[in-house]
């Protein structure tokens, strides 16, 4: 995989507005290899399993004014299905549409810390980077995916797709100054992030970390490799 020298950062902040171009399904047959999407730039290799792609999309953000301009973005979203077809995992994913990003860019959004939220804020509030990284475990307790994010709540459960068992939420935002960026959410059923040996909240954490440095590696990339790691538990 070839590598760029990893970019600068600055603080990251996105518009709420989104617009998504939904194409037709494609569901892969269980157990089979790592597969492989495009969004963007990114290339998206999955775990194993049944996993049916929402489709792409086109983006556009306005960052701060002073930036000028707008970025574009690519965007998928991909379900992992269980043996009833029901949604087990929801994978979204969002980047640069292009490798042509290179111009100054003030991003301007902080990583806020929460309650029952693991958080791992690397730039450490630095005005001139972006690295968040939040894991939710009950992410469906106290409406909390409505409040936190209210425009991926509408969207699955328009769509019918989101986890029918209680399910954790994990986000991750990276963005550099000269305008490079690339942002997972993550829903899972909880028995996913489940190990059935160990400790359950270090494996989530590891898996978790490990998720964040699988995109950071996508946005250094030339290729835009995204590799996500697998669950630590199973259904």
């Amino acid at each position: 995989m070839k590598r760029m020298g990893r970019p600068m950062v600055r603080s990251a902040l996105w518009s709420a507005a989104v617009v998504l171009l939904l194409a037709g399904c494609a569901a892969q047959p269980h157990g089979a290899a790592s597969v492989q999407y495009t969004a963007g730039r990114a290339q998206l290799a999955l775990p194993a399993g049944a996993w049916t792609d929402l489709g792409p999309a086109d983006e556009a953000w306005a960052p701060l004014p002073t930036a000028g301009g707008k970025i574009a973005l690519r965007s998928r979203a991909l379900v992992l299905r269980g043996p009833k077809q029901e949604p087990l995992a929801v994978v979204l994913v969002r980047t640069n549409a292009s490798n042509l990003f290179w111009k100054p860019v003030a991003w301007g959004i902080n990583c806020p810390r929460e309650l029952d939220v693991l958080l791992f804020d690397e730039a450490a509030g630095s005005p001139d980077r972006m690295d968040c990284l939040r894991l939710r475990r009950n992410a469906q307790a106290q409406q909390w995916l409505k409040r936190s994010k209210p425009e991926t709540q509408a969207w699955l459960e328009s769509r019918q797709q989101l986890p029918l068992m209680p399910y954790s939420h994990l986000s991750y935002r990276f963005a550099t100054e000269d305008g490079g960026m690339v942002e997972l959410q993550i829903l899972a059923d909880q028995r996913l992030l489940q190990p059935e040996k160990g400790s359950q909240s270090r494996m989530q954490r590891d898996w978790a970390l490990a998720v964040a440095s699988a995109a950071r590696d996508s946005l250094s990339s030339l290729d835009g490799a995204l590799v996500l790691p697998p669950f630590p538990g199973s259904v």
